[in-house]
């Protein structure tokens, strides 16, 4: 099935609606792997309840577009995680944000420029920086710590549909001079803070 032809395709309002247009497509593109997948009904309705759950959250264009390119570039019927995956990277292109490995990559390309100062491509990157820690991201090696920044960075895209403070930069605030000097203690703490915010 083309592009063309799924274009012209009415994507349903309601999701069941979508989850049984998507399987009927996927059984008319990918037949034989179709009906060995889902070889009598009750396996057919567990999957369509399972995609269901999975696709509630994404919008039903976005879902149908994934599936658009999964026919037209694959052999093979895909799997839940393939499509989510598709959408997923769909969501990232439409959205300009960065993929997490390239999010990795500007994160610990700050070197000696402030957070605050730096023009990030995107306020999640900013934010999986900051989650992970600046002195961190300068100092410890991409082997220790690339797939803890990589694991921040997809828990701040799922995070993003319903938080959004995530969608801005933070406003840098100055922090006031105090009155009293600090116990000896207490600015200890501070300049740990000062580093892990600022390095």
């Amino acid at each position: 099935m083309s592009g063309q032809l799924t274009s012209k395709i009415k994507i349903p309002k309601n999701k069941v609606d979508l989850v049984n247009l998507i399987f009927a497509e996927l059984e008319i593109t990918f037949h034989n792997q179709f009906h060995k997948a889902f070889p009598d009904e009750e396996t057919l309705n567990l999957a369509k309840q399972l995609w269901l759950a999975k696709l509630e959250k994404y919008q039903n264009e976005i879902t149908f577009r994934a599936i658009d390119k999964i026919i037209e570039t694959s052999r093979y019927l895909p799997s839940l995680s393939a499509v989510l995956n598709q959408i997923k990277e769909l969501k990232l292109i439409e959205l300009n944000i960065p993929s997490s490995n390239d999010a990795y990559i500007e994160a610990s390309s700050l070197g000696e420029i402030s957070p605050f100062d730096f023009n990030w491509s995107h306020p999640f990157v900013y934010h999986a920086g900051a989650k992970l820690g600046w002195y961190r991201l300068k100092t410890e090696s991409e082997f220790n710590i690339k797939n803890e920044f990589l694991d921040i960075y997809e828990g701040i895209l799922e995070e993003s549909e319903y938080k959004e403070s995530l969608h801005l930069l933070p406003e840098i605030q100055e922090e006031m001079p105090s009155d009293k000097a600090l116990s000896s203690e207490k600015q200890k703490i501070r300049l740990e803070n000062i580093k892990k915010k600022y390095l």
